[in-house]
């Protein structure tokens, strides 16, 4: 069995042989950032709008991008194919690099540069999934709330903590007390008709799959808008689901053990998993044939 190949700073390498230096700032002080992406039939779905994220991203927290010398979107693709993937989970990493032991971000040199990737199913229709509110708050004023970061310890603390409950995803809120986001997944609920999100100021994510959903809506005749939301307002709304790039659209049943709508798969969630499956469809196809 041929054994998997990761992509390292510019060069494919064995995953037994890839090797990061034991003073890298993402190792010692999580001073990088990620992006998880899904490529189907070969072919990563918004694989630009990933690297405009993460070129976004690094320019906040100051990772300097151009001094990579080669093309990201290449070493992706190098790595699917060295792996021979068509449906694959996708993972990109960028880490501050090498730097001394002290937590001083001058003193960081060069970046580390990772991709590897993994056979991931194909969709389906998803599943209804669960939520339970977590304790840990996240900070809408932090910057890293907005960003893909390697500091990723309280969304995998809420995670665990709604996985002992019996959940399938943490639901987080912010300081002041409304809805973020999931551990995973941002959130979208409909109520009387209207389709809405968090906003940004909520301290969420800007996910591509949520842009992907709210540049449906309109096609689909369903009206999106991001707003502040309760608890309460999620809880009481018609039907919910959860998004990112690897569940896709998925079907919000339970909160706290409370249903949400009928405590199954609204009609509005099912219309977006299948116009979202399209869109992948239409994207996937149209960049193979160019």
């Amino acid at each position: 069995m041929m054994e998997e190949l990761v992509h390292l700073n510019g060069k494919l390498v064995p995953r037994s042989k890839a090797q990061i230096s034991a003073l890298d700032y993402g190792f010692l002080y999580g001073y990088g950032l990620f992006e998880t992406m899904r490529a189907y039939s070969g072919r990563v779905f918004r694989l630009e709008q990933h690297l405009d994220r993460l070129r976004f991203s690094a320019e906040v927290v100051g990772l300097d991008l151009e001094s990579i010398d080669y093309d990201l979107g290449k070493a992706v693709y190098d790595t699917l194919q060295a792996n021979e993937l068509a449906d694959a989970r996708v993972r990109l990493t960028v880490s501050g690099g090498e730097g001394d032991a002290s937590p001083d971000l001058t003193g960081s040199r060069g970046l580390t540069v990772l991709v590897v990737a993994n056979k991931y199913g194909p969709s389906f229709l998803q599943k209804g999934r669960t939520l339970s509110v977590s304790s840990i708050r996240r900070n809408g004023r932090s910057p890293l709330s907005r960003l893909k970061s390697l500091n990723y310890m309280d969304n995998l603390l809420a995670r665990r903590m709604a996985r002992s409950a019996g959940a399938d995803e943490a639901l987080l809120l912010n300081e002041e007390g409304f809805v973020a986001e999931a551990s995973t997944c941002n959130v979208f609920l409909v109520s009387r008709g209207t389709l809405i999100t968090p906003d940004e100021k909520s301290g969420i994510l800007p996910g591509i799959t949520r842009q992907a959903v709210m540049e449906l809506a309109p096609k689909l005749g369903v009206k999106v808008t991001e707003a502040k939301v309760t608890v309460e307002e999620l809880l009481k709304a018609e039907e919910a689901f959860l998004t990112n790039s690897l569940i896709e659209v998925a079907p919000l049943v339970m909160v706290d053990g409370r249903k949400i709508g009928s405590g199954s798969a609204g009609q509005v969630a099912k219309r977006f998993i299948w116009a979202y499956t399209e869109m992948v469809q239409a994207e996937t196809h149209e960049h193979k044939s160019t």
